[in-house]
């Protein structure tokens, strides 16, 4: 495999991952969101597939980020408010029963909900 493109399988594999372990997903789980095998997934993350920019506009799709987001790989990370939020959200709703969870997720989608009007 040329180097080039082998660059650019791992810079986009370690963008993956940073995303996918900033949102506090597992491989399976970020794999069963974009619509997708987890061996798969797990294959791009370690450079030994080459997604189309099908897959990695599902993968971007599930893990709320845009493409061009996914791939710039220009730019330093950096922790943004969204990111914490979405941290402190997950590290809660692993505390609650299913049941609570669902409850929750009513709660936030009728305040989005109305934010928006």
């Amino acid at each position: 495999m040329e180097k080039s493109k082998f660059d650019i399988m791992t810079k986009t594999a370690n963008q993956i991952r940073y995303y996918r372990t900033a949102a506090g997903l597992s491989q399976k789980s970020l794999a069963a969101m974009a619509g997708m095998d987890p061996a798969f997934l797990g294959h791009i993350e370690r450079c030994l597939k080459c997604p189309t920019v099908d897959t990695l506009n599902k993968i971007s799709t599930a893990l709320n980020i845009t493409l061009s987001e996914l791939l710039d790989f220009d730019h330093p990370k950096q922790e943004t408010r969204r990111g914490e939020a979405l941290k402190k959200i997950t590290a809660l709703l692993n505390q609650l029963t299913p049941e609570e969870a669902d409850d929750l997720a009513e709660i936030v989608f009728k305040i989005v909900q109305f934010k928006k009007h």
